[in-house]
């Protein structure tokens, strides 16, 4: 070994530098590995961009009750499941398409399949049994009433000093 190599003894502890380095590369293989994880989401992904795995969604207080829109493109009516339990909303849909033609000589099959889960936790004063849900244009809008004992109970608390 040369002078610039530092040693250690048998039974000595590194020093901090060096652990500083090696918890550096540990967290920088750890990022790596996450980045990799959830298809659809990673950095690497073969999913092209635009498409995203969940749909977008919007929940918005109009007063008097929650107004949610989802953009849901490509789907219709029918493909779409809504359904609400012990306060949390579902939104799923599975798709499947298939088509065949023939070119030149050649079959040409293509197979698509896409599927998607999403869960919303309604809000408290949210009344699960005054639902209503309309599909137009790729654009789902679910109005949730909000229960009278929610709207009743609001009061203005005084703040002194």
């Amino acid at each position: 070994m040369n002078d610039l190599t530092p040693t250690r003894t048998a039974g000595s502890q590194p020093a901090q530098a060096e652990l500083g380095a090696m918890n550096w590369l540990r967290g920088e293989l750890d990022r790596m590995f996450e980045e990799f994880a959830p298809p659809g989401r990673s950095q690497l992904s073969y999913v092209p961009r635009l498409v995203s795995p969940l749909p977008a969604v919007e929940l918005v207080d109009t007063g008097s009750a929650y107004k949610l829109t989802a953009e849901l493109p490509g789907l219709t009516e029918k493909d779409i499941r809504l359904e609400v339990a012990d306060g949390v909303l579902l939104l799923a849909s599975e798709k499947e398409e298939s088509s065949e033609r023939r070119e030149d000589g050649h079959l040409i099959s293509e197979r698509r399949h896409g599927s998607f889960r999403r869960r919303i936790a309604l809000p408290a004063d949210a009344d699960a049994d005054e639902i209503e849900a309309k599909f137009k244009h790729g654009l789902l809008s679910v109005e949730i009433a909000k229960t009278e004992k929610a709207r009743d109970h609001a009061r203005k608390i005084k703040i002194g000093s």
